[in-house]
């Protein structure tokens, strides 16, 4: 049988709820993917030039997938009573071709001075004192097109050190790990608790041959630190605000270095002034605030550093 993709453009909030909806109908409804959200908008260099999400699914074809698409299209219908987003389109996919269609959707991006991040099936030209990341991330994680990665990625770039230790929470794809490890980590542990995404990622460690310095563990965090060498200098989080909170308030800075650095991503703007109220009752300062459409970026590090 073949596949019906539902796509939408958006801007980052109307995105979310958009991935909330596609991700609810593929939880009850078997024959349906989750939602697959990425930046759009690159030029042929890989520079973002109109920011806008591209938020899809896919409903396997039956007897119920007419019926299903016309739900979907009824509860995105609603959704445009509180968000202003593109109406979606719907296009049939092969059977043959469905599990790489989102491939199409993904180019090569370059990020700060020095990062490129390449999906594994496109050749692309790097320049000269590029560190170059290689990525295959599956339909349900993103390669650096998302915001709120690119915002990661950004403070990585400017905060690792050669020999820093690190903690990527929630690794997803490995994109954040493998970009520490290039950027001179000598140690990075990558946490998961979805299967899929540790298995990925761990493919995506071999692509970019970081597999001596990375750790993957299937769990929400490491081991919790008994020793100050346990410690890590810089710990990052790109899950989402109200997950990050409940993190800092349940002790996230135990793992941290005392001088050590907290980079968070996947904070919605509505969210900020939440997360830097959580930073600043558990005793952080932001160093660093990036601000890409609806998404912000931080860097933090702890009060009794400065």
């Amino acid at each position: 049988m073949n596949w019906l993709e539902i796509s939408v453009l958006a801007d980052g909030e109307a995105a979310e709820a958009i991935s909330e909806v596609f991700n609810r109908y593929a939880d009850e409804h078997e024959g349906t993917a989750g939602a697959v959200v990425e930046l759009t908008g690159f030029d042929s260099r890989g520079e973002l030039t109109a920011p806008l999400m591209s938020v899809r699914t896919y409903v396997r074809q039956g007897p119920q997938a007419a019926a299903l698409v016309r739900k979907v299209e009824e509860a995105l219908w609603h959704l445009q009573m509180l968000y202003a987003f593109a109406e979606p389109t719907v296009r049939e996919v092969a059977e043959e071709d469905w599990a790489n269609a989102w491939k199409a959707h993904y180019q090569p991006i370059r990020l700060g001075e020095r990062l490129f991040v390449v999906p594994s099936w496109i050749e692309a030209r790097a320049q000269p004192g590029d560190i170059v990341i290689r990525l295959d991330p599956g339909m349900a994680f993103g390669t650096g097109a998302h915001p709120s990665t690119r915002l990661c990625l950004l403070n990585l770039e400017r905060l690792v050190q050669p020999g820093a230790a690190v903690l990527d929470v929630g690794t997803g794809s490995g994109i954040l790990a493998i970009a520490a490890a290039k950027l001179g980590a000598r140690a990075v542990v990558g946490t998961d608790i979805d299967p899929l995404a540790l298995r990925i990622a761990g493919e995506n460690v071999e692509i970019n041959g970081v597999a001596g310095q990375i750790s993957l563990l299937a769990t929400p965090l490491p081991p919790r630190p008994q020793a100050a060498d346990e410690r890590f200098d810089i710990v990052v989080v790109n899950i989402l605000a109200e997950v990050i909170i409940a993190l800092l308030d349940e002790g996230l800075d135990a793992w941290l270095q005392p001088a050590g650095h907290l980079i968070l991503g996947g904070i919605i703007d509505t969210w900020a002034d939440a997360v830097l109220a959580a930073l600043a009752r558990n005793g952080f300062t932001v160093a660093t605030r990036l601000d890409e459409g609806d998404w912000v970026g931080l860097a933090a590090q702890r009060l009794a550093a400065r």
